[in-house]
């Protein structure tokens, strides 16, 4: 789900290339509006860049890792890949990905009793049972 952050840029940036081209446009009549039309133009993908990169920022696997030791916590230490996927608004493929990561350094460790209780894979977090 997009943030209100999110919103705001893309609609800032939408306006900033709207405007950028509009005054590109112009600029056929009157050329000293190249300037201002260029300047907007370029503020406006560039807001989208930077959006996009602190998108990406935020999925980094180290921070994807905290957050699922975090979501872990609040549900007494087990979590299955849905439960991450849905959690952290994250595709299954990540989720499961991150999954894997934190079992591979020992974190994480796959309970066969709930497995077979449940019966999907869930993922005992160390340290975050209370």
């Amino acid at each position: 789900m997009p943030s209100i952050r999110d919103f705001l840029s893309y609609g800032a940036s939408a306006i900033l290339i709207f405007f950028g081209l509009i005054f590109l446009i112009a600029s056929s009549i009157e050329p000293f509006r190249v300037i201002p039309g260029l300047t907007m133009l370029i503020l406006g993908l560039g807001v989208i860049y930077t959006n996009m990169k602190l998108k990406k920022a935020e999925l980094s696997k180290e921070m994807l890792e905290s957050k699922v030791i975090n979501l872990a916590r609040r549900k007494e230490g087990y979590v299955t890949v849905a439960d991450v996927s849905a959690g952290l608004n994250v595709p299954v493929d990540i989720a499961e990905e991150v999954l894997h990561s934190l079992e591979r350094k020992g974190i994480a460790f796959l309970d066969f009793k709930r497995i077979g209780d449940e019966g999907v894979e869930v993922y005992r977090i160390l340290g975050a049972k209370s």
